[in-house]
């Protein structure tokens, strides 16, 4: 979005605020519905999140549900406004909704019903994100480090592969890390770009930028079963 557009945009918000036209969507909220639900919280930004005080309001039962690390799109980009810094800081992100006068609840969906406890052991021990099994069930992490174990996942269709970006250049079955949000596929293959991998030997993915750690974690809690690591480097593109 270039400058001129960010500017109108900006002058919009502000004149349907001035209008009273907020007001308005507040009090037909009210008319037509007693409950509202948001799925996907966190991909709220711009003037779509600047938004969500004039709903709050309503008077109605309001549920906002979504995982803040989760954050891989945003619904809007309006220049400066409520940009993606805010999820630099967990602490802060939560804030926001209890300044809106919002409970957080913070354990209701803690425990994954997709993931097996393995896998959500290393995303909360490796990543760093607090996540739980709703089951005891096991699986395998397996990290693969020769060019004929990773050709064999390579070619088995029943393993989705989820490139950090361009998985359309690789000939198998494939999708992007941050586009797999949502997705629940039995046995999952990380392929590890440069900068992940050296994290990962280094036992510090912690330290990743933050977009890139949440869809480094989208990708890794794809997995229902096994959960495989293969640098990007054992991965050939077409020809």
């Amino acid at each position: 979005m270039d400058s001129n557009h960010r500017l109108y945009h900006n002058r919009i918000a502000k004149l349907l605020d001035f209008y009273g036209v907020l007001d308005d969507i507040r009090l037909r909220l009210e008319k037509y519905f007693s409950y509202i639900y948001i799925d996907e919280i966190q991909d709220f930004a711009g003037h779509d999140f600047t938004f969500l005080h004039t709903i709050v309001k309503a008077n109605c039962e309001i549920l906002f549900v979504g995982d803040f690390y989760q954050n891989t799109f945003d619904t809007s980009s309006d220049g400066k406004v409520n940009t993606g810094k805010r999820f630099e800081d967990y602490n802060s992100y939560k804030k926001l909704f209890e300044n809106m006068g919002l409970k957080v609840d913070t354990t209701t969906l803690l425990k994954s019903r997709r993931c097996s406890k393995t896998v959500c052991e290393f995303i909360k021990s490796k990543i760093g994100i607090d996540i739980e099994a709703y089951e005891d069930r096991l699986s395998v992490i397996k990290v693969i480090n020769s060019q004929h174990d990773a050709d064999e996942i390579i070619n088995n269709n029943s393993i989705i592969k989820l490139f950090y970006e361009e998985h359309h250049k690789y000939n198998c079955f494939s999708q992007n890390w941050g586009k797999s949000k949502g997705s629940t596929y039995d046995n999952v293959c990380v392929v590890l770009n440069k900068t992940t991998h050296q994290k990962f030997a280094q036992q510090n993915l912690q330290s990743l930028a933050p977009k890139t750690k949440n869809k480094f974690y989208v990708a890794c809690s794809r997995a229902r079963n096994n959960l495989y690591f293969i640098s990007n480097e054992f991965v050939r593109k077409k020809t």
